[in-house]
């Protein structure tokens, strides 16, 4: 007898069609990836159970009228379809699967309730209703597992709440959830939720191109010389134009010859300002070339940076790098931006198709923040986030600045790295200035140290013995600009008010060009700023720059003379690296001291932990510290924060992570922590912001992505406050209630230096 596929999944689309639709998908990415190839039946089943509960009389009804009930729900009966479909090892992880597909997966415990008189109505319904088609559906992945369809019916009448809790007791008793194991719970949920979605958008797998020739970087990388040479003249005796020259001609011969299989973790370890970002560039590139040409591995490339503002920064000079090597501009897909301030946005796709491909990293090169990477790692269950995760198989991930980590995690990010490389084909870029001990690695520029010897473009001069006043302090500042008129300043602060009482004192008391940055200026006129001072750099002028720390990792912008409350290493070295980067000219000095306030507290304790202030101390011993002697002395700060730091979370990781507690585990992870002490507020600073909040104001007939797309633009003039200062405004903020929002306007802000001084009677941390 023939029976015709009557079961619809979605208004314009057959049950069968569907599940199949995104069985092939799923197992096409897999097949792309090559990697757990023991996954491939699991896969299988969980796709097309996935959406096994449709077949209710109740949802089919809900597909025509749009009626919505506890019946309708088709999670949790395919949660048990799936359970009775697979192998013991994989029942319960393929049963929270499926139940959360369409949200988010929590501990697993928690899922364990289950509507039992919901679940058996929904079943005795199927068997009367739709059993021939069912039957025919899952024909062949019925008879691939050796199972009989009534056996299924027969399971959910007897099935009770017990026996599933008994089973999962079992589970975990035999302590197989490692990390191995939950890592490949989160491959095939990310697998599941992307080929649903790519079944619906795009019927067919986003399978990335990686044809990205290493020679892009060198063409451009020669261009830029030339650029460079046309404003600076004869580098001929230039030192750190030499080294920038060896390093990369060092790392072309290493990337020829290393061995791709042996070797999946590697790491630049370059001083700040010898080229380090062409480098990691060329890497990438280079790696991805030699994937497709002798493994014929089609990936990507994901560069990571701490900070949005760097992200713009390197997007930009990637931007800059294809157009100048395809006469064009890049489209979406041969490079994407992503973070909370990018605009929704993929080649000519619109609505939830677009804010899919984007959110799915569907991109030849993602350039992204460390947040948003290790979110696709450790946020697991999240279904808005884990979805990505299997893309990251085959991909050369690049870590830029890694140092800017926080210590706490460098285990489980050590853990989940090196599984990664192992058993996700992935290769791993580790760059910075000042390597932590994270991985072991593979070292691009194994003569790195003779670079870090040779360059002397600085000295710090150590004034941390004894703590100094801001009054002090002021005044030495004074009289250190006043011997130097001819020379530009960078003064870093550790809080918006030193930094703001600084730069007070010296705009009233100098004649010099002031430049003020800090956290309260909105993100937009931060980059504005930025921007400005690299042009007053180029045309010979020379300001004064006092800054929060803000201005450290990856802010391209070279400065005479450098001073610097007393912070950590990694932050110091970031700041000296602000310093006479081109190596031109006499010696540039960089002067720490360790500033108090006053109720006698250092500055320095109100942003920094106080074991890593310690490690610093313990390293920083001379009152002269020449550039060539910070190599050793780095390491020796991160072998005592290594000491000191490891395994403050690891016990709570491997416990949520032997339960199955998908929450608890991604609530354990957070690279910035919500502080309760801050507000976050937006400035409407000009006609963009203006018109952006009339939008939201009146956004009764905007979709929902129209909406999140405004207020990531909007994020660009979002600052945070603290609960202090918050008070103290919070009558001149104007609210817009719907959206939980408030912004002041311009006329109680500076372009200057940020919320005005009117608005309060004092400043505030």
């Amino acid at each position: 007898m023939s029976i015709s596929f009557n079961l619809f999944s979605h208004p314009h689309q057959t049950l069968n069609d569907h599940l199949t639709g995104v069985k092939d998908i799923a197992l096409n990415l897999h097949e792309n990836h090559n990697v757990n190839k023991d996954l491939t039946d699991i896969l299988e089943i969980i796709c097309m159970a996935h959406d096994f509960g449709k077949v209710t009389s109740f949802f089919q009804d809900r597909l025509k009228t749009g009626n919505k009930s506890k019946l309708t729900d088709h999670g949790e009966i395919s949660a048990c379809f799936a359970y009775w479909l697979l192998p013991e090892t994989w029942k319960i992880p393929g049963f929270l699967i499926v139940k959360k597909h369409h949200g988010s997966m929590e501990n697993a415990n928690d899922e364990m309730p289950l509507k039992i008189d919901i679940l058996k109505k929904q079943a005795n319904d199927i068997l009367e209703n739709s059993f021939d088609e069912l039957n025919l559906i899952y024909a062949e992945v019925l008879k691939k597992n050796s199972k009989d369809l009534n056996e299924f019916f027969e399971f959910m009448d007897s099935m009770n709440e017990r026996s599933l809790k008994r089973q999962f007791r079992k589970e975990k008793s035999s302590n197989k959830y490692n990390i191995e194991f939950f890592m490949k719970i989160q491959y095939i949920y990310s697998i599941l939720l992307s080929s649903d979605k790519s079944q619906l958008i795009l019927n067919e797998a986003y399978l990335p191109n990686n044809r990205l020739p290493s020679e892009y970087v060198e063409k451009y990388k020669e261009n830029l010389k030339k650029e460079f040479l046309g404003r600076t003249g004869a580098l001929k005796n230039n030192e750190v134009y030499a080294i920038r020259n060896n390093a990369f001609n060092e790392l072309k011969d290493k990337l020829e010859t290393v061995d791709l299989n042996k070797n999946k973790i590697f790491s630049i370890n370059m001083p700040t300002g010898t080229g380090k970002t062409m480098l990691g560039y060329y890497a990438a590139f280079k790696i991805l070339e030699r994937l497709k040409n002798e493994y014929n591995l089609d990936s990507q490339i994901i560069y990571c940076l701490p900070y949005m503002s760097i992200i713009d920064q390197n997007y930009g000079e990637l931007y800059k790098l294809l157009e100048y090597n395809l006469n064009r501009q890049p489209t979406d897909e041969e490079l994407l931006k992503f973070h909370s301030m990018t605009e929704i946005k993929y080649n000519d796709y619109e609505g939830y198709d677009a804010r899919f491909c984007f959110e799915n990293w569907q991109s030849k090169i993602v350039t992204t923040t460390f947040v948003q990477f290790f979110n696709t790692l450790f946020k697991s269950g999240k279904n808005s986030i884990i979805h990505r995760f299997h893309t990251l198989s085959n991909s050369v991930i690049v870590l830029d600045e890694v140092q800017a980590v926080e210590t706490k995690y460098f285990p489980i990010i050590k853990e989940f790295l090196t599984l990664l490389a192992e058993k996700y084909n992935v290769r791993i870029i580790l760059m910075t200035a000042t390597m932590p001990i994270i991985l072991d690695t593979y070292e691009l520029i194994p003569n790195k140290e003779k670079y870090f010897r040779r360059l002397n473009r600085i000295k710090i001069v150590n004034n941390t013995s004894e703590t100094i006043q801001l009054g002090d302090y002021k005044e030495i500042l004074f009289e250190k600009i006043g011997k130097n008129p001819d020379k530009s300043f960078l003064i870093v602060m550790n809080t918006v008010k030193s930094a703001r009482e600084i730069y007070h004192y010296l705009k009233e008391k100098t004649n010099r060009n002031c430049i003020y940055l800090s956290t309260e200026i909105y993100p937009k006129l931060r980059l504005e700023k930025i921007s400005q001072i690299k042009k007053m750099n180029n045309h010979g002028e020379k300001p004064i720059v006092v800054s929060t720390q803000l201005v450290e990792a990856g802010v391209d912008i070279d400065m005479d003379i450098v001073y610097r409350d007393f912070s950590t290493l990694d932050s110091i070295n970031q700041t000296a690296g602000r310093a006479n980067r081109n190596g031109f000219g006499d010696k540039s000095e960089v002067y720490i001291y360790n500033i108090i306030d006053d109720k006698g507290n250092p500055y320095c304790g109100y942003i920094y932990p106080p074991h890593l202030l310690d490690c610093t101390k313990s390293v920083l011993l001379e009152n002269e510290i020449n550039e060539n002697e910070l190599y050793g002395i780095n390491e020796k700060y991160f072998n005592e924060v290594h000491n000191r730091s490891f395994g403050e979370i690891d016990d709570k990781v491997h416990n949520s992570i032997k339960e199955l507690e998908f929450k608890t585990f991604r609530d354990s992870f957070e690279l910035i922590k919500k502080e309760e002490w801050k507000k976050d507020i937006f400035i409407n600073a000009d006609k963009n912001s203006n018109e952006i909040l009339e939008k939201l104001e009146n956004s009764k007939d905007l979709s929902n992505l129209e909406i999140k797309n405004l207020f990531r633009v909007l994020n660009n003039y979002r600052i945070s406050i603290n609960t202090k200062k918050y008070d103290k405004i919070k009558n001149n903020l104007i609210s817009m209630d719907k959206f939980d929002l408030e912004y002041l306007n311009i006329d109680n802000y500076s372009l200057e230096e940020g919320i005005l001084d009117n608005l309060q009677n004092e400043l505030f941390f």
